[in-house]
Order: C-alpha cells, then sequence, then structure tokens
C-alpha cells in the first residue's frame, strides 16, 4: 500500500501542471505541446525558428484540448511585434464540464489584416474556480502573414503584326 501511496504522491504534480494547449490545426503548430506553462506571455517557449506562412485576413480553425477539467474561459489574442503587444482577446468559453478529458475545441479566427514576420497566436486558459485570484495556462504558436489580396499585375498587350499595304509581296527583292 506504501508502494502506491507514494507512486501517488510523484505522478500527481505531473498530473496537476497540464491544462490546457494548442493543437496542430490551420497550418500552425504550437511552440510546445506543455499544457502547463503558468507564465505568459508564452511560457518562457522559445519563438519557432521557421514559422509557417499564412494570408493576412484569413479565418483559420484553431483546436486546443483542456486536459484539466476547470471552469472559466480560453482567451485568443495575437501578436504581429515578437509577443511585445498584444490585441483584444476573442473570448471562448468553457463549456464541457463533464465527460471524459481531454475535452476538444476549436473555433475560428479571423489573422490580423496586416503583414508581419514575427506573429504570434497566444492562447490563455482562465480559470475562474476562485474568481478572486484567477490561474492562468498559456500556449502559444508562431506564424508569418503575407498579403494575399494583392492586386495580379496586368499582362502587357499582345502585339499583332500588321501585313503590309501591298500585300504580301517583299519588296527588299525589287530589281
Amino acid at each position: 500500500m506504501k508502494f502506491w501511496i507514494a507512486c501517488l504522491i510523484l505522478v500527481t504534480p505531473l498530473i496537476s501542471s497540464a491544462h490546457a494547449r494548442l493543437k496542430m490545426s490551420a497550418g500552425i503548430a504550437p511552440r510546445t505541446s506543455d499544457a502547463g506553462l503558468k507564465v505568459g506571455p508564452c511560457g518562457n517557449k522559445p519563438k519557432q525558428a521557421n514559422p509557417p506562412t499564412l494570408n493576412a485576413g484569413d479565418k483559420i480553425t484553431v483546436t486546443w484540448e483542456e486536459t484539466i477539467n476547470h471552469p472559466g474561459r480560453f482567451e485568443f489574442r495575437f501578436s504581429t511585434d515578437g509577443d511585445v503587444t498584444w490585441s483584444t482577446p476573442v473570448t471562448i468559453p468553457d463549456t464541457q464540464d463533464g465527460g471524459g478529458l481531454p475535452h476538444q475545441y476549436s473555433t475560428e479566427l479571423t489573422l490580423p489584416s496586416m503583414t508581419c514576420t514575427n506573429c504570434t497566436l497566444q492562447m490563455i486558459q482562465v480559470m475562474t474556480d476562485n474568481p478572486n485570484n484567477p490561474s492562468n495556462y498559456y500556449s502559444c504558436a508562431d506564424f508569418q502573414l503575407v498579403q494575399s489580396n494583392a492586386p495580379t499585375p496586368t499582362p502587357p498587350p499582345a502585339v499583332t503584326p500588321t501585313p503590309s499595304p501591298g500585300g504580301s509581296e517583299d519588296c527588299s527583292m525589287a530589281h
């Protein structure tokens, strides 16, 4: 019995440290699969060396999972300047109180309508178990944005040779 109690004590911190994380979706990959990042804005995880390129202003479907059930919400923000400033959050309520874990979620988000090479999508799990002191978990994914709606250049008009007025005879051979 002591063996099982010791195992439970050793495993409990690992289980309780995981809460929510972004999943691979919409052409983006999270910086890490760790669901227990309590330090914002992105859990002190380094940015990806070669983030994927997406089209500015596109709508993408983002997926994530909640690994430990808590009342609260999920907030999504964008940074276009390397995790310095963040957009106003898009808030998604945590609606899955029962059932087996992990809970799977998805939502459609609109990417910023600007180009950037140092963009980040941030997800924050805001847990409201203690409304006076909510606890947060963070997950981020990096990407670049390019303009997709740039006008296509108009090709120059094709030049069609005009026949000479005297017909098709070759005048250069006249004697």
